[in-house]
């Protein structure tokens, strides 16, 4: 059996097998691995120790000497690399310098958070900047005096005394009205004891209000009504609000009152506010009353029941109607209201107007109702 088929004998050793390294061979390639790795890591700084840790940790290992390279041996060259290694020894050597590499590195710092920082800071930096040019590239010379605060050196409204309302609405004009007004069609107010209290008053007013006008719809109508001594001095307040008042439309404000003057009354005033007119035309529409019928509340005061149908193509929401009661002479003794919160075009939808005032049922001969559209959406 030849050499090369055996299983016996003392392997092969130096460059006679280059496919094994002999123990000798290994512990150089080792120690000249750690000598290499040695001279490219910084050595560690030496820590503080008082004399009993140097007693404890003894003296100092000494390092191997570093071979000298031979004579024939050029700056740079390895002394080891006409030893013949296979790849895995190489991969061997490699990872021994990468651990020992890994070992004596000091942990590295996670700077990912503060680059990161410093990235959106730049960004925010970069476009103030870019902001900041396009607005001095794209004013003209009046507009930078505007935003420098002036060529007079105004005070700014951002480091001064904050704008008045009337500074924010002093260039906000509204579209010109018809030049009639809303009219006052009829009035009345009835003062009575309290119904609790004889020695307190309670009151109860109505004032009808016609629109003129067939062209012409009033938005956000307010009706102020100041009551009026017998000498016509005021001596008492209370506001009302319509919505909307449609073109050739009679709409009612009416309230109950306590705490009424207790002196003789002679009467009231009422001032109109419109907020809006909008020109639109003839409206097509309207609403229908029927079945009313008014009598005794359960407690005091009246209640009127009624069915009112809608005229309008569109569902209606939040639809006021005003009750206004008359004595037999047409005088207006009072009035209340109620909302409904849903009319479907062309069904009679039940209500009902309870005035809880301590007025006398019989003196009311007849019963008038207003109804005005509010033109609420109708929620999904």
């Amino acid at each position: 059996m030849s050499g090369d088929e055996g299983t016996g004998g003392d392997p092969p050793t130096g460059s006679d097998a280059p496919g094994e390294l002999s123990a000798e061979v290994v512990a150089r390639l080792r120690s000249r691995a750690e000598q290499l790795q040695a001279r490219r890591l910084p050595p560690p700084a030496p820590l503080a120790a008082g004399p009993e840790a140097e007693r404890e940790a003894g003296p100092a290992p000494e390092t191997e000497p570093e071979p000298e390279p031979g004579p024939d041996a050029e700056a740079g060259d390895d002394p080891f690399h006409d030893v013949a290694v296979d790849p895995e020894t190489e991969l061997l050597l490699d990872r021994w310098a990468e651990e020992a590499r890994d070992e004596a590195r000091e942990p590295r710092r996670n700077w990912s958070p503060v680059v990161a920082v410093l990235v959106v800071l730049a960004v925010i930096a970069a476009a103030g900047f870019g902001a900041r040019a396009l607005i001095s590239g794209s004013a003209d010379e009046e507009t930078a005096d505007d935003l420098a605060g002036g060529p007079d050196d105004a005070p700014s409204v951002l480091g001064g005394e904050a704008p008045s309302l009337e500074d924010l609405t002093s260039d906000v004009t509204l579209p010109p009205g018809p030049k009639r007004p809303l009219e006052v069609a009829a009035q009345g107010i009835t003062v009575v004891p309290d119904r609790f209290d004889e020695s307190r008053r309670e009151g109860t007013y109505a004032v009808i209000v016609q629109n003129p006008h067939s062209r012409w719809l009033a938005q956000g109508v307010q009706v102020t009504v100041t009551f009026l001594d017998e000498a016509g001095a005021p001596v008492g307040e209370d506001s009302g609000f319509v919505e909307v008042v449609l073109p050739d439309q009679r709409v009612a404000v009416a309230s109950l009152f306590f705490d009424a003057p207790t002196v003789p009354l002679s009467g009231m005033s009422v001032a109109i506010d419109v907020a809006r007119w909008r020109e639109t035309g003839p409206i097509e529409g309207g609403f229908t009353i029927s079945e009313v019928q008014t009598d005794e509340a359960e407690f005091s005061g009246v209640r009127t029941r009624f069915q009112i149908q809608s005229g309008f193509d569109e569902v209606l929401t939040d639809v006021g109607i005003t009750a206004v009661y008359k004595a037999a002479d047409g005088r207006i003794i009072g009035g209340y209201d109620t909302f409904v919160d849903r009319l479907e075009p062309g069904v009679p939808t039940p209500a009902e107007i309870a005035l809880l005032a301590n007025v006398d049922p019989a003196a009311i001969a007849a019963t008038e109702l207003y109804p005005t559209a509010a033109f609420g959406s109708v929620p999904d």
